[in-house]
């Protein structure tokens, strides 16, 4: 596990809400309940998956409302992002980019919300050095296409004050019950603004949607679980990457464990792809854990791990000088380790 807890690491999907910590949980809970809320932190168990726990997609999107109610507020947003962040960077990740919704509170307005976030972001580099953080600010489509133009809206408004962070955005949330062709509008518009798309796709079955999703331009794929046949071959001759989230898919079961895992065969066709965490919170886990776990699964060797972060930093959203010094980093940490040992 040191090993892959030392390797310098690139995190392209990371929800902020999905990736609250134990620790970060009881912070929370005492700022908004009080220290009496300690005592009793049955309702963590919520939030998370436990070992065993078999849930559909569905109920996994219904996790999110413990952590939703908990960051209802300034100050505790603020804290949450300010611990997600350290969390990363405590686990020698690089180069983070973070994804949230702009929530519409009883103590926020969706800007105030998307501006704290962006707030604390801004403020990284004096106060926790060693990691670079961009935001993907998502739609949520279970939230319909009004709220989606919205938001776009929003993004291309903060975008013009924070230039350097907004660099692309996500679309995802609950897809059941809603029509992908709907929101095609609002990511165009997006599009059109210059903001590069890594949207949730293939998370489902639903070949029609992947095509549409596609034929619209999407720069990642996130998940992409059930992309196959003439979608899979789309992908792999523009060379699209998946980001691949293995505990996320066993736990939420849309695939059945992680021998079974899509991402073996993309490797087996060199299709782009990189590790990420998805909710390190919610399916208690690390980028560490992810990659010890993907090495283990398909026989992976170091020089191999260390590669997918190199890859990763060429499919990131970050720009030509932020990317030469991602690469100088992992590449001085191949000349200070035995790579080949591991």
């Amino acid at each position: 596990m040191e090993f892959y807890r030392s390797v310098p690491k690139i995190e392209l999907h990371a929800h902020l809400n999905g990736s609250l910590s134990n620790s970060t949980l009881a912070e929370l809970r005492e700022l908004k309940y009080g220290k009496e809320s300690l005592r009793d932190a049955s309702n963590d168990c919520f939030y998370k998956i436990l070992n065993g726990e078999s849930l559909s997609l569905e109920e996994c999107f219904k996790k999110f409302q413990y952590a939703h109610d908990l960051t209802d507020r300034k100050d505790a947003l603020e804290r949450a992002t300010q611990r997600v962040i350290e969390d990363f960077a405590n686990e020698n990740v690089i180069y983070l980019e973070l994804r949230t919704t702009p929530k519409r509170t009883t103590h926020m307005s969706k800007r105030e919300y998307l501006s704290t976030v962006l707030e604390v972001i801004k403020k990284t580099p004096d106060r926790q050095s060693g990691i670079i953080v961009k935001l993907l600010p998502s739609i949520d489509r279970s939230k319909g296409v009004v709220e989606a133009m919205e938001n776009v809206d929003l993004f291309i408004e903060l975008s013009v004050l924070f230039p350097e962070i907004i660099v692309g955005l996500d679309l995802s949330g609950n897809p059941f019950g809603t029509k992908f062709s709907d929101f095609v509008p609002a990511l165009q518009k997006a599009r059109g603004h210059g903001f590069r798309l890594a949207l949730h796709c293939g998370e489902f079955e639903d070949t029609q949607e992947v095509q549409e999703m596609l034929a619209l331009g999407v720069d990642r794929i996130g998940h992409g679980t059930f992309i196959e046949g003439d979608n899979l071959a789309y992908a792999k001759k523009h060379q699209i990457p998946f980001e691949c989230c293995l505990t996320s898919n066993v736990k939420c079961k849309t695939v059945p464990s992680y021998k079974d895992h899509h991402f073996q065969k993309l490797l087996d066709m060199k299709q782009p792809v990189c590790v990420c965490t998805d909710d390190s919170g919610v399916f208690e886990t690390s980028l560490s854990k992810e990659l010890e776990i993907c090495a283990k699964t398909f026989n992976l060797s170091g020089e191999t791990i260390v590669e997918m972060q190199r890859n990763a930093i060429e499919y990131s959203f970050a720009n030509d000088d932020e990317k030469k010094e991602l690469l100088s980093r992992i590449e001085q940490f191949s000349k200070t380790v035995n790579i080949s040992a591991v």
